[in-house]
């Protein structure tokens, strides 16, 4: 998991058949402390999240089980996701 801040958004003209539908925004990571790392990631956005707003970012099979929860998601194209909406981080 990462924690991260939402800084734009990636549009594709063309998507494989799994991501049709969904919105890519791009996440930029911070520290413990709330820094910014300087690295960022695109993620699948499942929270209609928006520009701004802090956010953790699951990947791997986490972000597989946040699109589809079970065994039988392997078929899924994603290896970042947006998990949780953070409120009131500082």
């Amino acid at each position: 998991m990462m924690r991260g801040t939402i800084i734009g958004q990636v549009w594709g003209a063309r998507h494989v058949a799994g991501l049709d539908g969904r919105k890519l925004v791009l996440v930029a990571a911070r520290d413990d402390a709330g820094a910014p790392t300087g690295r960022v990631v695109v993620a699948i956005d499942t929270l209609d999240a928006s520009g701004g707003e802090d956010v953790t970012v699951a990947f791997g099979s986490g972000a597989r089980n946040v699109l589809r929860a079970g065994p039988d998601n392997r078929d899924l194209l994603c290896d970042a996701a947006v998990a949780a909406l953070v409120e009131g981080a500082e």
